[in-house]
């Protein structure tokens, strides 16, 4: 880090590793909990932001099982004045009754006289204003869809008793209700729950209110949210998996984050953070934050962490208008508890890529040495900014390493520049008109569907006539591969209450070398999929839960396969993921291509692997995808480019520790970056390396959790990175980049 550049490389070194306090605007150096001034807000508006957000479900989704809030037995005011707590309360409850049964979690199970089920549903919520006087749990897998012209408003009155009492208080809440044990927040037993296109807004006089409490594991999102926390305390507290196109405007603090059940990411994802008192962010133990074309502005700072805390930060393409002091403040590593071990320093990572800035004075604050790093002035591009270890030239002649802080900055930043880096690749659902049910196509064919006989005849009618085809919540059985159109849309709500199940030990998908898939689209189509759940059943050994060829455009977001984890024959288990044995050929197959994948759940563990992607170079981006629990692999590339995979997890279960995290082959331009490769602490062997290669390059690893003081022989892997041709390897599991 000694030469200099006249995009300010070297100046921006040498400040960082400096240690002085630079003052700045009456600012200067401080403590990560101290108050700085706030900004005013920019005038105008900000003309650059692409997005516009709005009600992404203008009409009424056509789900005859999904609880109307303002239908029978669920009467509302909805007008702002009277008080609708009650009504929405009932709704969630009742929603949670109507759960299809799978032992996922072991939730409810005839406990507390509600029928077997998992607690899942759906409640829709048509425009208007309600007023909340408490909170309202969000139980396990309920999801609220807010829908209309406009979305529904929920309001916590001015000076709401409870929320003034020096004590956090929640308004929405995320909760799990086990058997036999009590009601808790949402925890690593906590799938699909949500809240979607809806408002909520604090009123004055309520310091103590969090607008949402957030968490749970996999498939659970915050989607399509404004949040006016006011005075507040915060607009959402804790994390789950993805929080996509939310707004926070207000509060002391935007997000409290954590570290999501069980210790995975969180994906931030074309969210809007504004005037914050405090920050923007506040980070707890390790958030593991991915965040992806988010905008910050009129706040102090953007991210903070809390005291002796390291943290797993990874930032692309995002904008800071405005943030008054500085984009991160983090912790010096070597003064973190335990920083002697070089796994503890190297855990704190940070990463800013491909950001603009105006009006932003500092990137980065160390707290402890003062240090900072400055911004572009007035305004400017962040090509890169890291604080941690990088690894370069990985795996050959010329490998270096080095610590600290690496910046390269320009000035200058036109609108242009901050809107494409802004522009979204997940698109909203189509517009819900347009929405063709599945069930109204059955009843056109005089069929019934989700009864147990075979519906793909059914199926495959509603695909090839209408271009967006919805399914309700159900079962539907399938005794072959359906197959999407060009342009096909396949929507559903909920992918833990909408199943698409392959006919058990049919024919059609008995030969594993003719595999074949459950759901396929044709090569090159643009097609979205959303919000459904792919079952291959049990005896099918050539069985595929999804064939993706689709191409540029595309969206696949909010799917899940079966929950099973491989084990060896003679396990007996109460664990629901034990109770089955099968035999499948892939979980996802991804063939020639890409577009962008987003909250993708593949736990299909007695597939060869849960995420095979060959023969493409379609320019493709995965958010929040979880591949777990497989016997030898999770996810494997062959001859593939321009991947790239923010907030990839995997995991190795206690059964299936030879399974390697991530293998490629002959590919290049692939971008895994803040990934947790995760093995459980009684993972019972070791595995010599998390990410293998072979005839490779450009192969980029950006931030990594992979430390574990637990059983460390077995839980962190015996190298990050491998060429499992030429033998070298890096041998460091917690870094800030490997770039080969």
């Amino acid at each position: 880090m000694s030469s200099s550049a006249p995009n300010r490389r070297g100046v921006l070194r040498g400040a960082a590793a400096g240690g002085t306090a630079l003052a700045l605007g009456g600012l200067t150096a401080g403590a990560a909990g101290a108050a700085v001034p706030s900004v005013a807000a920019p005038a105008g508006g900000p003309s650059w932001d692409p997005v516009r957000f709005g009600s992404t479900y203008t009409a009424r989704p056509p789900d005859p099982g999904a609880v109307l809030l303002g239908g029978p037995g669920f009467a509302v005011h909805g007008d702002g004045a009277g008080d609708d707590t009650a009504a929405l309360r009932a709704a969630v409850d009742e929603a949670s009754r109507r759960g299809i049964a799978n032992k996922l979690g072991d939730i409810l199970g005839g406990a507390r006289d509600f029928p077997y089920g998992d607690g899942g549903g759906v409640v829709l919520v048509p425009a208007g204003t309600y007023l909340l006087t408490g909170p309202v749990d969000v139980h396990d897998s309920v999801r609220i869809v807010g829908f209309g012209a406009r979305r529904p408003e929920f309001v916590l009155g001015p000076a709401t008793p409870g929320y003034a009492a020096g004590t956090a208080r929640d308004v929405f809440s995320f909760r799990r209700r086990p058997v036999g044990g009590p009601v808790s927040y949402a925890n690593n037993d906590t799938f699909g729950s949500g809240l979607v296109n809806l408002d909520i807004r604090i009123g004055p006089g309520n310091p103590d209110a969090i607008a949402v409490r957030f968490g749970g594991a996999q498939l659970c999102l915050l989607q399509d949210l404004d949040i006016d926390a006011g005075d507040a305390r915060a607009g959402i507290d804790h994390n789950a998996n993805l929080i996509h196109r939310v707004r926070v405007r207000g509060g002391e603090v935007g997000l409290h984050a954590y570290a999501a059940s069980a210790g995975w990411q969180t994906t931030l994802l074309d969210c809007r953070f504004e005037g914050q008192r405090r920050a923007a962010v506040s980070m707890f133990n390790d958030a593991k934050l991915v965040v992806v074309r988010t905008a910050f502005s009129a706040t102090p700072r953007a991210f903070v962490s809390a005291p002796d805390q390291w943290q797993h930060l990874y930032v692309q393409d995002c904008h800071f208008d405005g943030v008054g002091d500085a984009v991160a403040v983090l912790h010096d590593s070597d003064s973190l508890p335990g920083a002697e071990n070089d796994l503890i320093r190297h855990s704190n990572q940070l990463t800013l890529l491909d950001c603009t800035a105006t009006g932003t004075p500092d990137l980065l604050l160390l707290a402890r040495s003062g240090a900072r790093t400055p911004g572009p002035r007035p305004s400017g591009r962040i090509r890169e900014l890291t604080y941690g270890l990088r690894v370069e030239n990985a795996l050959g002649r010329r490998e270096s390493r080095r610590e600290g802080v690496y910046a390269d900055v320009a000035r200058g930043a036109p609108g242009s520049a901050v809107r494409a880096r802004l522009r979204p690749d997940t698109p909203p659902p189509p517009p819900v008109h347009t929405w063709v049910s599945v069930a109204d196509v059955a009843a056109e064919m005089g069929r019934t569907i989700g009864a147990g006989d075979d519906d793909l005849d059914v199926f495959q009618a509603a695909v090839d006539r209408h271009e967006t085809v919805f399914v309700p919540i159900g079962q539907y059985l399938l005794t072959d591969t359906l197959k999407l159109c060009a342009r096909t849309n396949l929507i559903g709500l909920h992918p833990r209450q909408t199943w698409l199940l392959a006919a058990d030990g049919h024919p059609h998908f008995a030969d594993p070398g003719a595999p074949r898939a459950l759901l396929a689209t044709p090569r090159g189509g643009r097609n979205t999929v959303t919000g459904l759940g792919l079952d291959t059943a049990r005896r099918t050994p050539g069985s595929v839960n999804l064939l993706w060829r689709s191409g540029t455009g595309s969206y696949l977001a909010d799917v899940v396969t079966q929950f099973v984890k491989w084990h060896p024959e003679d396990v007996q288990s109460g664990d629901p993921g034990y109770a089955y044995r099968g035999a499948h050929k892939y979980g996802i197959w991804v063939r020639g291509g890409g577009g962008a994948l987003a909250n993708v759940w593949s736990i299909n563990g007695w597939a060869e692997n849960g995420l095979l992607v060959e023969d493409t170079d379609v320019p493709t981006r995965l958010y929040e995808v979880s591949v777990e629990h497989h016997e030898t692999r999770e996810v494997v590339l062959r001859r593939v480019r321009n991947w790239s995979f923010l907030g990839l997890q995997t995991e190795d279960h206690i059964y299936g520790w030879r399974s390697q995290a991530v293998e490629i082959e002959r590919s290049s331009d692939i971008l895994l970056a803040n990934s947790v490769l995760f093995r459980v602490a009684t993972v019972q062997g070791p595995y010599p390396y998390a990410v293998g290669v072979r005839d490779s390059q450009r192969i980029t690893l950006r931030g990594n959790r992979g430390y574990r003081d637990k059983t460390p022989e077995f839980t962190q892997w015996g190298a990050a990175l491998r060429d499992t041709r030429g033998g070298r390897a890096v041998p460091e599991v917690e870094f800030t980049l490997i770039a080969t």
